[in-house]
Formats: C-alpha cells, structure tokens, sequence
C-alpha cells in the first residue's frame, strides 16, 4: 500500500505510479484513486493499467521515454550489442556443444572464433577452433566416421544463418591443448575473470 508523502520532488527523478487491476475497479472509484494520489503523494505521474488486457501499456512506455535525457548515440542504428558478429557465433557453437554431448565433454572446450570473412557476393566465411584437453575429448567431439562434428557443424551453422540473416561457410577444427582451463595465461586470453574479450 503506498502511503501520503511516498516520492521526493528534490531528488529530481522523474517518478510515476501505475495502478494495475484498472479492469476490477469501477470508473469512477479510478477518478476518485487517481485525484488521492496526485493529491497527497510527490510522484510526477498516476498512470491506470490493466496488464491482464493490456490496457495501458503503451501510456507507461510513452511515459518512460518522454523522460529519458536525449544523449549522443553510442552505436549505430544497426548494431544491437557492442559485442561484435563473431562472438555471438562462438555462443552459438558453444550451446550446440552443450546440447549436443554430455558429462564434462562441455566443461572441457573453448570455442574461438579464428576467422571471419564478410563477403558481399558470396557466403560469409568462419573457422571456428574447438580445443579440447584430451585426444580422448577429441574423439569424442568427432563421433565415429567424422559424424559427431557434422551434425554439430550443420546445427551450428543453421543458426548462425538465421542469427545473421544470411548464408555462411563454416568451418570447425578441433584441437587439443592439453590441461588448457589449468594455464592462467589461456584463460586469461579467453576472457575467463575478467572482461569477455573480442576474438
């Protein structure tokens, strides 16, 4: 329950309360709510809702972005993360090994992304480098007859497709470097404590 002399004018941040449940109050009951708490509370703004129907919705999002300070853009219009294409499609090759195999096999891999070619009139060309601890793991990720890595080069690639928009070459090598999780200095170049580096 919000209580007379919630909100404070001085600290200059724009504050609104939204009463939900709009649809379960009779119109008049609303006038007479709203009147009470533009009358003994400091919030800027009493905005009515009804999240069940979605009533409402877009006078809160109105609301929000008439009071956020105009500012220099940091990135351009198109680009939606500061973080670069290619590390998204290291995640994506990173998940796929996830649901793809089990016990510690996922635990035991680093995804890097060691190319990545745009190509206007043609597909986009990636190498992408698996390194694994053990020839064993190894093993393991390549599947009998090289089947394994397939299906997770095919799954891997699909969604890449569809997170970029367009076709690519991918090209996945699986390597071993033996007790790599156990070298500061590898995990350090991977962007594990610290900062998630670009590849």
């Amino acid at each position: 329950m919000l209580e007379a002399g919630v909100g404070n004018k001085d600290t200059k941040v724009p504050v609104v309360l939204v009463l939900n449940k709009k649809d379960m109050i009779k119109p008049g009951e609303i006038a007479k709510k709203l009147e009470w708490y533009q009358k003994f509370t400091d919030v800027d703004d009493v905005i009515p809702i009804s999240a069940k129907f979605g009533h409402g919705v877009v006078d809160i999002k109105e609301w929000i972005l008439s009071k956020l300070p105009l500012g220099p853009a940091y990135y351009p219009k198109d680009i939606a993360s500061e973080h670069p294409e290619r590390f998204f499609v290291g995640e994506i090759v990173r998940e796929k090994i996830f649901l793809q195999y089990r016990q510690e096999i996922p635990y035991a891999c680093q995804v890097n992304v060691t190319s990545y070619k745009s190509r206007p009139s043609a597909k986009d060309f990636i190498q992408v480098e698996i390194l694994v601890e053990r020839e064993s793991q190894r093993s393991i990720i390549l599947g009998k007859d090289g089947k394994a890595i397939k299906t997770l080069a095919t799954a891997s690639r699909l969604d890449i497709e569809d997170f970029l928009q367009k076709k690519v070459y991918l090209e996945i090598d699986v390597k071993v470097k033996e007790n790599w999780r156990q070298d500061e200095r590898l995990l350090k170049r991977y962007g594990y404590g610290g900062e998630i580096q670009a590849l």
